[in-house]
């Protein structure tokens, strides 16, 4: 839809008229200084508070201290977390139920990221994306890892950075003659 059928605007003698022309570049000078404004007045976010919410998180897995990890995921209605192109968990209470049985199972956990970047979104949100890799211990029997690529939403609720949703991908090999592509490109 043009502007000028959005907003009403009509001039004399149609919609290119000098009338209609000039009320476009005054609605668009305007629109333009309101966004400006607006991304003025909205502070970005410091990401330090939100990178070290999640080394705090990290460190608490690789701690086996559960309960602690699990109070960085976001009581909002509008938590999940997916994993490899499913929602695995639809609330932060799955998401804490799920660290229970890591901890019934496990002997060990040590979970690490490369590569993370934070990224703000604006006063009270950020992303973080990178690469992670979480081996588990397991007594008595053989313990396994797996790695991939993650995603983490935060949002600033109160004085805490907490995950508000959340994606990893596992890393899976390519099927034999597949043909390898560089980042960014199709095969």
């Amino acid at each position: 839809m043009t502007i000028h059928r959005h907003f009403g605007i009509r001039g004399r003698g149609g919609p290119r008229s000098a009338g209609h022309v000039r009320v476009a570049r005054l609605a668009a000078v305007a629109l333009a200084s309101a966004l400006a404004a607006c991304a003025q007045d909205a502070p970005i976010a410091d990401t330090r508070d939100a990178r070290a919410a999640i080394e705090a998180y990290v460190a608490a897995v690789s701690a086996m201290d559960l309960d602690s990890a699990g109070t960085f995921y976001s009581d909002a209605p509008d938590f999940q977390w997916i994993e490899d192109g499913s929602i695995r968990y639809g609330s932060a209470r799955e998401s804490r139920e799920s660290l229970a049985g890591l901890g019934a199972m496990a002997s060990s956990a040590r979970l690490t990221l490369s590569d993370l970047t934070v990224t703000a979104l604006g006063p009270d949100a950020a992303v973080a994306t990178g690469s992670f890799t979480q081996e588990i211990g397991v007594d008595g029997g053989q313990g396994f890892s797996f790695s991939g690529a993650m995603t983490i939403v935060l949002r600033r609720e109160g004085d805490r950075w907490l995950f508000a949703s959340g994606h990893t991908s596992s890393v899976r090999a390519r099927p034999e003659g597949g043909a390898d592509a560089a980042p960014g490109e199709r095969p």
